[in-house]
């Protein structure tokens, strides 16, 4: 055959290549399929009303989650590729105190700087204190243990929740507040001292956005099957402005541990609530819960954001827990406080369901509480192209991920706002639970923590990391995995990562 035949022939062949791999494309990116290739993704074929399809999960094997008390402070927020040494017992910081002990062995004579800083970092109230007393004190005995030390009751709480009542005492002169502290030590009438720790609300502002995460988790395939119908869930925040057009009907009770202003602001935990039950021009993950509104947050009297103490947000989880909720988003973070910390163990043994903030302190921070306790689901925040939030906290203690960059949600007055943090990420897997809950309302938080874990997509490092934990979590593959958990057989959405 002559050259130039040969030639030609060659780029008749050529073309009918590249027509054949354009048409292969154009198939592949029909109506009901996404194609990305750069970060794992979620194939989802067109919707058709139908019982739960089948999930094919990828053939890599997500490793156990177990939860522990992390180190406090992580320096390095990437898992160690050998496991680190045992610090010396000299290194070791003093355990917390316990219960009933009432020596606040955190507060050492021999240490030099604020002895408030040694083991609880974090800003408190600065002349209250918190004295836990035996379950059934009489106030006659109250009252005289705050007048043989110069103090004054200012409330209490006579709690259900844990074996002891808790009173709020005002310190009556300039006194330090760890010397009165360490002189109610040595009182047998009480069960503990400390201070009245601060928390505060992880959200901010945020700039430009439109609805990404409900389809980036899949929620609208996820409400064929569940909206989380007649699932309680608690909202310790700042209170909930249930007029908005989005949240009518969907606070079914709430509660002010802070006796604030009525006209004080309620706009984080509007925000947060409209994350999860948002039903008119947004969609909430979990459409149909009964929200049970605590206000334990207020703005300060000097001014700026949120904040909610140690007292104010237990009395909200104590009135939760007698109201029946069985979900607590605990959207806030501050330090390790030992009060509190017996006040989560006390709804862990319940076995409520706790999802709280990872934090906004960014890397290289200390574990923020409530999140890092055990009992508690510690979320972080991914934008919509699943990249981390810059200023989320790092640890082992980080649990699943979940949208929380410019996630726009509702404010007070029927209005909306965009805002980013792992406070909006926790209100998104609040949502997921309860949707799993409304199918299989008596699952073990064990099983939830580990469900959730196992409908997560990958992120980051290979396997469970300090930044993403296990990764984002699908709303779909959480039923699924529910679905599994509890013995039932269903079929159909494919999910590759």
């Amino acid at each position: 055959m002559p050259r130039i035949g040969r030639i030609a022939l060659i780029a008749c062949a050529a073309a009918l290549s590249a027509a054949a791999l354009v048409e292969n494309l154009q198939a592949q990116t029909s109506p009901g399929r996404i194609m990305r290739f750069d970060k794992p993704r979620v194939v989802v074929p067109p919707l058709v009303r139908r019982p739960l399809p089948e999930v094919v999960r990828p053939d890599r094997k997500k490793p156990q989650v177990t939860k522990a008390y992390p180190p406090d402070p992580i320096v390095d927020p990437k898992p160690p590729a050998k496991p680190p040494r045992r610090p010396q017992v000299a290194d070791t910081p003093p355990p917390p105190p316990g219960f009933p002990n009432a020596r606040p062995d955190f507060f050492p004579e021999q240490q030099a700087n604020h002895p408030l800083a040694l083991y609880l970092p974090g800003a408190f109230v600065p002349d209250i204190i918190l004295v836990a007393f035996p379950a059934g004190t009489g106030e006659a005995q109250v009252d005289e243990l705050a007048g043989d030390n110069d103090l004054t009751v200012e409330d209490r709480l006579l709690s259900n929740l844990l074996p002891f009542d808790i009173y709020r005492l005002r310190v009556g002169d300039n006194r330090q507040l760890h010397e009165v502290i360490d002189a109610l030590g040595a009182d047998q009438r009480l069960v503990s001292a400390s201070p009245d720790f601060i928390y505060t609300a992880q959200g901010e502002s945020g700039s430009a956005s439109i609805q990404f995460a409900p389809q980036r988790m899949h929620v609208a395939e996820a409400h064929l099957i569940a909206t989380g119908n007649a699932v309680k869930v608690a909202i310790i925040d700042t209170g909930i402005d249930g007029e908005h057009d989005e949240l009518k009907g969907s606070v079914t009770a709430s509660y002010d541990a802070v006796d604030a202003d009525p006209d004080a602001p309620t706009r984080h935990g509007t925000a947060m609530a409209g994350v999860i039950a948002s039903k008119s021009e947004l969609t909430g993950i979990a459409p149909r819960v009964e929200i049970l509104s605590a206000r334990a947050f207020a703005p300060p009297k000097a001014g700026g954001g949120a904040a909610g103490t140690t007292f104010a947000i237990i009395k909200a989880m104590d009135w939760a827990y007698r109201s029946g909720a069985r979900v607590y988003n605990l959207s806030f973070a501050g330090p390790k406080d030992p009060v509190l910390i017996r006040a989560l163990d006390a709804l862990a043994e319940y076995d409520t369901i706790m999802i709280g903030a990872a934090g906004n302190a960014g890397p290289g921070k200390p574990p923020a509480y409530p999140a890092a306790h055990p009992g508690v689901i510690a979320v972080t925040a991914t934008d919509q192209n699943d990249g981390l939030y810059t200023m989320a906290n790092r640890g082992s203690y980080v649990a699943v991920a979940a949208p929380g960059v410019d996630i726009i949600t509702t404010t007070p007055g029927n209005r909306y706002e965009l805002m980013s943090g792992t406070s909006i990420a926790t209100a998104h897997i609040t949502g997921v639970v309860a949707l799993v809950l409304e199918r299989h309302p008596n699952l073990k938080a064990d099983a939830v923590s580990q469900l959730l874990a196992n409908a997560s997509i990958d992120l980051g490092q290979r396997g469970v990391d300090h930044e993403f934990g296990a990764g984002l979590v699908d709303a779909v593959l959480a039923l699924k995995s529910g679905d599994a958990i509890a013995g039932i057989v269903t079929g159909g959405l494919t999910a590759t990562d």
